[in-house]
């Protein structure tokens, strides 16, 4: 055979190789299309209407077209294509052999490692003066309508004592919530600070998180949401009983080595150990109504039908994401009603993730919980606030990115337009 001959059929082989693998991809996608639970498309907007004309405006970072495609085909790539994962986990095990791991810990979204092997991100120093004016107004406008307002900062992974040689250094979490609660104090919004609160309680600040992702554990939600009681109890004088989280009247399902988090997924599995990931069931009965308007689901029962099993029924560490059985994951609007509960509370809750596993627990301990991710839900909070009319509102956020979602999503005018509104 003629050696150009030879290469013409060599090419091919690859291009049809590549042709087979593009089909195939594209029928596991449409597959997963099949028994994925697809997000119903809700205007919020229009439920819940901005005063003043105001329409709610995503801010979006602008991309080059270089950016648009890369991140696009990553996209595709990471989820359709198969060996996609194996291929990059050669990559990694390559880099460490040859101590090729060149990476700044201020790329976007780098991972770094800390001593004792957590992978955590960084984040920068941020001016957080907004976002403190923005939960400072509508901590105002809660209390003008005789609702109180509660704010509650939550901790990431980066720990004060435990991290000395990088906090305040390379990593400025902690020093963003120092600035931002010191600017709520001195504004009078009553705000808590559960960095305190986890050691105090003499919890390993580390150990409280997973390993391979920024979120904490379960067990340390079930915890929280305790802590979250004995605040309104104690300082709204709810008729409250926050020793109904105590652990001893909880049953843990263990899924061993069954979690690989976002910063482990970013590594692979050539640097990262997969987490064990638990299931967390009251053994008191626990009558509920569980609404995600979202996803259509509208289900009464038992506390289990707050749980989305899909992510934990099988293990696929690059396919599935375990967090997202609590709650069903990040969505606009979440509504848990406890028909099990001695009072008549109403609670609205503005949140983000950290918070999918500790929303379930103070479920418990009131009547009605409303649940927002401002990140998704493209409504007036104050409009529904209003519609609502919660006894209490907590606004809860990690260190990380203090007032998250609070930041100017549009402008008219010389006037600014927050979220929030």
């Amino acid at each position: 055979m003629k050696p150009e001959r030879f290469t013409v059929g060599i090419f091919l082989c690859v291009i049809m190789g590549m042709m087979m693998l593009a089909v195939w991809s594209l029928a596991v996608k449409q597959a997963a299309k099949l028994t994925e639970k697809q997000e119903v498309k809700i205007d919020w907007e229009k439920l819940y209407p901005f005063d003043d004309c105001w329409t709610h405006s995503a801010e979006s970072e602008k991309e080059s077209l270089y950016e648009y495609v890369k991140r696009k085909l990553e996209e595709y790539t990471s989820k359709y294509f198969r060996g996609y994962h194996n291929i990059v986990e050669a990559s990694r095990r390559y880099e460490d052999i040859v101590r090729w791991n060149m990476v700044s810990v201020f790329d976007y979204n780098a991972v770094v490692r800390l001593k004792d092997g957590y992978l955590t991100t960084y984040t920068a120093n941020l001016d957080v003066a907004t976002d403190a004016e923005s939960v400072k107004n509508f901590a105002d406008f809660c209390t003008e309508r005789g609702i109180n307002f509660l704010y509650i900062n939550f901790p990431t992974k980066v720990c004060v004592s435990e991290d000395k040689e990088i906090c305040g250094v390379l990593d400025f979490a902690n020093q963003n919530a120092d600035k931002f609660l010191a600017m709520l104090k001195e504004s009078g919004v009553r705000n808590y600070d559960f960095r305190k609160n986890l050691h105090e309680a003499g919890k390993n600040h580390h150990e409280s998180f997973f390993v391979t992702d920024h979120h904490w554990k379960p067990e340390t939600g079930l915890w929280v949401a305790g802590e979250i009681l004995r605040l309104l109890r104690d300082d709204l004088k709810w008729d409250i009983e926050p020793e109904i989280l105590s652990p001893g009247n909880f049953d843990c399902v263990k899924y061993y080595g069954w979690f690989l988090g976002s910063e482990g997924k970013k590594v692979t599995l050539a640097r990262a150990k997969p987490d064990d990931f638990t299931m967390i069931y009251p053994k008191f009965t626990a009558s509920l109504r569980f609404e995600v308007p979202a996803l259509e689901i509208n289900l009464s029962g038992n506390f289990s039908i707050i749980y989305n099993m899909e992510g934990v029924e099988t293990r696929d560490y690059y396919g599935k994401n375990p967090y997202a059985a609590y709650i069903y994951g990040d969505n606009p609007l979440s509504v848990i009603e406890n028909m099990s509960s001695t009072n008549s509370k109403r609670l609205l809750i503005i949140h983000e993730s950290m918070s999918n596993c500790v929303i379930p627990f103070v479920a418990l301990g009131v009547r009605h919980i409303d649940a927002v991710d401002l990140r998704h839900f493209t409504g007036s909070i104050r409009k529904f606030a209003d519609t609502v009319r919660p006894d209490a509102v907590i606004v809860m956020y990690y260190a990380a990115v203090p007032g998250r979602g609070l930041k100017p999503s549009a402008t008219k005018g010389d006037k600014r337009f927050y979220i929030m509104q």
